[in-house]
């Protein structure tokens, strides 16, 4: 939202008389919301409507949805052109992903997870400026006075692809440890494709804090800085890797760890117990390994009717079932009411760390 001003009306025509603005919303019948200021008034603008334009105007005023705003074609527009058909915008730009998909071999699964992640961020993009234009503006009431300067260029629909090949494509290019790789792993999570990525939730690790996260430190190893650490900051230095599930990790000064929580363990034995810390959850297998809780979605929380706690219940109900599961999502599912209750009122007096069994995990999950 840009709302107009005396400063933006002086910078952009200081000659003109009033600064109409196209927002980013819609305001149905009317079309697209429009703000105005005149130069006579500079210190209020107000709303104001495509009808109302068109007969200061003498003609309908170019309507661009944002996903098709081409600076070259916008400033070439003349009065009285025909509405183009032209490529959406993506924001932001996915060349990185191409430039990996074309470098890489066909048939690749890093190919085909980098080309699925672009193909689905344009099909969204022209469907939404198709969606809307057809919604907000052809269907306005005041779609006579509205010259709307382009339509999107519809894509064909993005074919779907088995998980298992995005998963393991993402998790190629996130080991790479190049610049292009990088540069993709920040624009798979602002597309939308983190949820293949074998971790991208942050956690921090206080080494101190427990047993548990004083064994899973001790086995980090040094490491070349790969794609993945990118969700960790900058830093080339004090990088390290967990080598039971390849997340990185970073040291920090105070002697805390910056990490990755993975979507899903790599464990061969069943879960044995299960340890709050603090800002961290701990699971213990059979064969006594350790591994920091696998994580998707919401951070794991306690003793408050909320979405922390419900997603700790969820975590256990599912690592109860089979410790390869993944960690909760948002998918509106709710724990059983015995694993609800301890997360939510039944610990809330607990101070971290503490540690409850398999056994007493499925007792409070049987308590319904």
């Amino acid at each position: 939202m840009t709302f107009p001003d005396a400063a933006l009306l002086n910078e952009l025509a200081p000659d003109a008389v009033a600064l109409v603005v196209v927002e980013a919303d819609f305001g149905p019948p009317d079309g697209p919301s429009l703000e105005a200021i005149d130069a006579g008034g500079p210190d209020q603008y107000y709303g104001t409507t495509w009808r109302r334009l068109e007969r200061v105007l003498g003609t309908p005023a170019p309507y661009w949805h944002p996903n098709l705003r081409d600076p070259e074609l916008m400033m070439a527009w003349k009065p009285g052109a025909p509405t183009m058909h032209v490529p959406a915008v993506v924001t932001p730009d996915p060349a990185p992903l191409l430039r990996l998909a074309a470098e890489a071999p066909d048939g690749s699964h890093a190919a085909t997870a980098a080309l699925e992640v672009t193909r689905r961020a344009v099909w969204q993009a022209a469907e939404s400026a198709r969606e809307q234009i057809a919604e907000y503006v052809d269907a306005c009431d005041a779609s006579t006075s509205i010259a709307l300067a382009a339509r999107p260029v519809m894509p064909h629909p993005p074919e779907p692809v088995a998980e298992e090949i995005l998963r393991d494509g993402w998790r190629t290019i996130l080991a790479r440890t190049d610049v292009l790789a990088a540069r993709c792993a920040r624009l798979g999570d602002v597309l939308g494709a983190s949820t293949y990525f074998p971790g991208a939730h942050k956690v921090t690790v206080d080494p101190d804090s427990c047993a548990e996260a004083q064994q899973w430190a001790s086995r980090l190893q040094p490491s070349a800085r790969t794609a993945l650490a990118t969700y960790l900051g900058d830093s080339e230095e004090n990088i390290l890797i967990d080598p039971l599930t390849d997340m990185p990790a970073v040291a920090l000064g105070d002697g805390t760890i910056d990490t990755l929580a993975p979507q899903r363990l790599p464990a061969r034995s069943p879960l044995a117990a299960l340890t709050v810390g603090n800002r961290s959850v701990w699971i213990r297998t059979q064969d006594d390994t350790v591994f920091l809780a696998p994580q998707v979605g919401a951070s794991y929380t306690y003793g408050y009717a909320g979405g922390g706690p419900t997603a700790l219940a969820r975590l256990i109900d599912l690592l109860l079932d089979d410790v390869t599961n993944a960690g909760p999502g948002y998918d509106g599912i709710m724990p059983p009411a015995g694993l609800a209750r301890a997360t939510q009122e039944e610990w809330s007096g607990h101070v971290p760390p503490f540690t409850l069994t398999r056994a007493q995990l499925q007792a409070l999950r049987d308590n319904d």
